[in-house]
């Protein structure tokens, strides 16, 4: 007896391919990922706030879920010194326990460090199903009048991605990032789509979906984003605890002392004034350190009180005369790179650098007790 074949087996046959096709679309013009997993180098100091939910289908549950996720992703780059945000609540808790004398010794406070920059941003766009069980797809004809329906599952997500400068509040760079991801479906047969992240604060539910495979997409090439948006100067921590302290630290700049108030001070000629922060000239100021003749020093106030001050130079011969004075005074410091060193310490950090590119030095000496302030006032 002859076997015949149904026809519509044939088809289905041909069809299986599309069973499986799994379609992904990124809008980045970041690294390569193994180019973001080689690096080795300085790290920059990042902390990432909570998005705001935009899209009418994302709950609100998805901001937070989308921050533990970049926090994550980007700590396993290499690249950056994490900083917690939203758990100071809890580290607060830590500290009154040894102050109320429940702990044994209770956490030094000022060993926090600081972020630089701050990621924030926003889900704007979010379908979970943009085709859906019940839209798109076709019906492979079998004998007898039945057929198998082939629905196709397409979810999208969208954000915006913000890397904010945490001492000015100034936007260094913005930019979109989007996943997109599809699969067609035999009836109730659907296979998994595995995320490169763990799903969480409202995306759980989408696990082994296209769903999943699209926001898991967005994140990685919204690191490579950040990545790629984050300016070099930024990327300048070894990731190692730095030993501070060095010799003959000063507490402020030729005789004034860091948080000195502005109205206090004869001769200051400010030479720019926008909100807390005020930039001034002393008239008839000596502009010579050790052999090295300056273009300029500027005193900078926060809150009119005196925060930090930077020597400015102009030529790379003034530069090393700068140099040789400054290392005399306050020892070696650490080399961050063959044109910048830095003087890490309790009570002023100091950092020298050159910028080749316009011919200038720039000797700059920070209060850090005007730093804590600065942060405490901006939240960072």
């Amino acid at each position: 007896m002859k076997r015949v074949f149904p026809y519509g087996c044939v088809f289905f046959l041909l069809c299986l391919p599309l069973l499986s096709e799994v379609k992904t679309e990124v809008k980045t013009g970041g690294p390569t990922v193994e180019e973001v997993l080689k690096y080795e180098g300085p790290k920059a100091r990042i902390a990432v706030a909570r998005f705001e939910v935009k899209s009418p289908k994302a709950i609100w549950e998805m901001g937070d879920g989308l921050r533990d996720m970049l926090v994550d992703a980007l700590f396993k780059t290499g690249r950056f010194i994490v900083l917690e945000k939203d758990s100071l609540k809890d580290l607060e808790e830590e500290f009154k326990l040894g102050e109320e004398g429940w702990s044994r010794k209770a956490p030094e406070k000022g060993t926090f460090e600081a972020a630089d920059i701050v990621v924030s941003g926003a889900i704007t766009g979010f379908e979970p199903h943009a085709e859906g069980m019940g839209g798109g797809g076709f019906v492979i004809p079998l004998p007898f009048g039945a057929g198998v329906a082939i629905k196709k599952e397409e979810a999208y997500i969208q954000a915006t991605l913000r890397l904010i400068d945490v001492r000015t509040r100034r936007v260094i760079n913005s930019t979109t990032v989007e996943g997109k991801a599809s699969k067609a479906k035999l009836g109730l047969a659907a296979g998994g789509v595995a995320g490169p992240v763990i799903l969480g604060g409202g995306f759980e539910k989408y696990k082994n979906t296209p769903t999943a495979q699209a926001v898991g997409i967005m994140v990685e090439n919204a690191v490579k984003e950040v990545v790629r948006m984050v300016p070099e100067d930024y990327y300048k921590y070894t990731g190692k605890p730095v030993a501070t302290g060095y010799k003959n630290e000063p507490d402020g700049f030729r005789g004034i002392k860091w948080g000195t108030a502005f109205s206090s001070l004869t001769g200051m000629k400010p030479v720019k004034d926008e909100g807390n922060i005020k930039q001034c000239q002393k008239e008839n100021e000596s502009l010579l350190i050790g052999k090295a003749q300056l273009e300029r020093i500027i005193y900078s106030f926060y809150k009119e009180q005196l925060e930090s001050v930077t020597a400015e130079t102009r030529g790379k011969e003034n530069f090393e005369k700068l140099k040789v004075a400054t290392q005399e005074r306050f020892g070696p410091g650490n080399q961050k790179s063959e044109n910048e060193w830095r003087w890490e310490g309790t009570v002023t950090s100091i950092s020298l650098q050159f910028v080749p590119a316009e011919e200038k030095g720039f000797l700059k000496m920070s209060s850090e007790e005007m730093k804590k302030k600065m942060e405490s006032d901006t939240g960072f």
